[in-house]
């Protein structure tokens, strides 16, 4: 059969295929793996499966800058992690990008967005602002008076401050065109204070809070007459710059950063009374304040991990704190006719911007505007061993993790729930975990405080034990991990030293072999090596200590050992090394026959096959051997080569191969693939 590529996941093999491998595999002594009824209920042409990339961890970023009557304003991430253009997103679901906008975020210097549908284009250069309108991008502009800058537009008003001689800001000014007349009124800060140069905490086309240099008052700003009311802001620090805002149509609400309470008072009586709210107290803080209804909303700072602290609602009259979303960004949207947005959900992907609105029965609820799909996380590595499918992940988790999943082809392909086994290293180097076939994983972490690596055995059962068989240090980044597993015995090791442990020594697992060459491989209670001697090889009983030569006829110092069933794989070439076949010849074993097979393809042995990796030409090939003549090598998958990590694998145990895709999509097919 010459080379091909399968079109698909699915393979053909015989009804007779199974039940000889079964009577060969039970023959050669191996360890029982597969129950009877698993080999019996196989099925001719068994399916694959593809498993796509977790999402990753941190959700995709959609920051709000404002709302309106009739959309939003907000950026999202790019794929590359830089913000994407300024989009204005209708409730209706339509979206239009916003040309050289140059807004910043709320609280920022030079934030000019508006709580209207219109949007305040500044021009520095011809000191005209353009008053767009992003739903369509029609526009109008205004022509700021000599000396005065935009400070934020609402509507088809523009506040402006202008400065005095030592530029300290002294007015403001609301500008307003009408029949193409321009007007100018002009606000004076009440005496003792002076405005902010980032004078503007809210507002929205009736009115604006202020912020004065000191932080013990704010100013409501009437935008039709031009009144300014003083409000005591009764804030523990004279800090003006961590002051933050919210205007409903009801009520106002402020709040110094990293105080405990936030202060409410009616919009229609500003100098009334106040109602002092103890808020959440997140770890990480109070970002953002709004109000929807009769109740404060609040969001935290965002914690390291990626995502944002809860989004809190607290009612005005009292009562208990209701949490609206697991996690949110730590900002808020307040919609002028009422309500707020806020982008979050349970996880990245649940993430969404969604609107909170009241229901006819006051209380809060959420409505989504529009989901922010998660992106994949990045995968870099995979082992498939006893049926545990590992994949180590970057950014799927909080830290980089080995995720572990139960896979299994026949008689129906299924892939069991995703769990984190461990943190992962890093760095690429560490040897992926590994199965010992009696439903058990192994796998290494290194121990910073004692410089050491430690065995982690997991059981069928989901018990764990810890154990360090091997006293030395050993740097994080050495690159020394797992080799081979088969029931009680495991190899571990770097360079061309090998350690064998016994992992049900009493006490814990103990070294019982250590080799000063990289040849190694356990099976069936047996340690297959070589004593060196060109074209040797050996089993050490492990339990006797009987050792048995055997000679493979090759004209070679041998460098690799695999062993599966009545196999052995030998390769005088290092694992993952390059080299003429001629010049380091490999083959395979019959323990049952005694042949020597040659191979057409070096790489992963598995019970009747072996799969390599051509990584020239970027291909994943398989040939099967079973009937004592190696065909010639099918193509699996296009997979190009990488550096460091291991992107394929073959399961020894349950014969079934898997590879990972440069996406980070994960493919397990079976191995037994009937030559033709």
């Amino acid at each position: 059969m010459t080379g091909r590529q399968l079109s698909s996941s699915r393979f053909t093999l015989g009804r007779g295929g199974m039940a000889t491998v079964a009577a060969l595999a039970l023959a050669a002594g191996t360890v029982p793996l597969l129950a009877p009824a698993a080999l019996a209920g196989a099925k001719d042409d068994p399916a694959g499966l593809t498993i796509a990339a977790p999402d990753r961890y941190a959700p995709v970023q959609d920051t709000l800058y404002v709302a309106g009557d009739t959309g939003y304003l907000h950026r999202r991430e790019t794929s590359d992690g830089s913000a994407g253009p300024y989009q204005w997103r209708g409730y209706d679901g339509t979206e239009r990008t916003v040309d050289n906008f140059n807004g910043t975020l709320p609280g920022q210097y030079g934030h000019y967005a508006a709580g209207t549908d219109i949007l305040p284009v500044p021009n520095s250069a011809s000191g005209a602002v353009q008053l767009r309108d992003p739903a369509t991008g029609e526009s109008t502009e205004l022509t700021l008076p000599d000396g005065q800058y935009t400070a934020a537009s609402f509507g088809r008003t523009v506040l402006t401050i202008s400065y005095n001689e030592v530029w300290q800001v002294d007015k403001l000014h609301i500008l307003q065109v009408r029949d193409g007349v321009t007007s100018d009124v002009a606000v004076e800060a009440p005496s003792g204070l002076r405005f902010d140069k980032q004078p503007v905490l809210a507002g929205d086309g009736r009115s604006v809070l202020v912020r004065f240099t000191h932080a013990y008052a704010i100013g409501l700003l009437d935008l039709e007459t031009g009144g300014l009311t003083e409000i005591a802001a009764h804030v523990p620090i004279d800090e003006s710059f961590r002051l933050q805002a919210a205007l409903s149509p009801t009520h106002i609400a402020w709040y110094q950063q990293d105080a405990s309470q936030a202060r409410v008072v009616r919009r229609d009586d500003p100098t009334g009374a106040q109602t002092a709210l103890s808020l959440p107290a997140p770890p990480e803080g109070t970002a953002a304040v709004g109000l929807a209804g009769d109740w404060l909303l609040t969001t935290s700072q965002a914690p390291e991990a990626g995502l944002g602290g809860p989004l809190y609602a607290t009612p005005l009259a009292g009562g208990p704190v209701r949490t609206l979303l697991a996690a949110a960004q730590p900002g808020l949207a307040q919609i002028p006719g009422g309500g707020a947005i806020a982008v979050g959900g349970s996880a990245s992907g649940d993430w969404a911007v969604r609107r909170v609105e009241t229901a006819a029965d006051g209380t809060p609820t959420l409505r989504t505007l529009a989901e922010v799909p998660a992106r994949p996380a990045v995968v870099r590595g995979i082992s498939l061993s006893g049926g545990h499918l590992v994949t180590k992940e970057i950014d799927s988790a909080a830290n980089p993790s080995y995720q572990t999943r139960k896979v299994k082809l026949n008689p129906t392909p299924e892939a069991g729930p995703r769990t984190e086994l461990t943190t992962a290293p890093l760095g690429d180097a560490y040897g992926q975990p590994v199965g010992t076939g009696d439903g058990g994983l192994l796998h290494v972490r290194h121990d910073a405080a004692t410089q050491r690596d430690v065995l982690v055995r997991t059981e069928a059962s989901g018990a764990s034990t810890e154990m360090t068989p091997f006293d030395r240090p050993t740097p994080e980044t050495s690159g020394l991990g797992l080799r081979d597993a088969a029931g009680r015995y495991a190899v571990y090791g770097g360079g061309s030293q090998r350690l064998v442990i016994d992992l049900d020594a009493p006490g814990g697992g103990a070294v019982v072999q250590e080799l000063n060459q990289p040849a190694a491989s356990v099976w069936d209670g047996k340690l297959w090596t070589t004593d060196g001697t060109w074209g040797q090889i050996e089993s050490r009983d492990l339990a006797t200590g009987t050792v048995t030569p055997l000679s493979v006829g090759a004209d070679c110092q041998i460098k690799d050992i695999q062993t599966v069933g009545r196999y052995v794989y030998w390769d005088c070439l290092l694992p993952d090394s390059t080299g003429d076949p001629a010049a380091y010849p490999f083959g395979v074993h019959d323990l049952v026959t005694g042949a020597n097979i040659s191979l057409p393809v070096r790489g992963e042995l598995g019970n009747g096959f072996v799969v390599g990796h051509d990584k020239a030409a970027g291909k994943l090939r398989l040939s099967d051997f079973r009937t004592g003549t190696a065909t010639a090598p099918i193509v699996l998958a296009d997979l190009p080569a990488v550096s460091m990590w291991k992107n394929y694998d073959v399961d020894k145990f349950s014969g079934n191969v898997a590879w990972l895709d440069s996406d980070g999509t994960a493919h397990v097919v079976p191995g037994k693939v009937a030559s033709e």
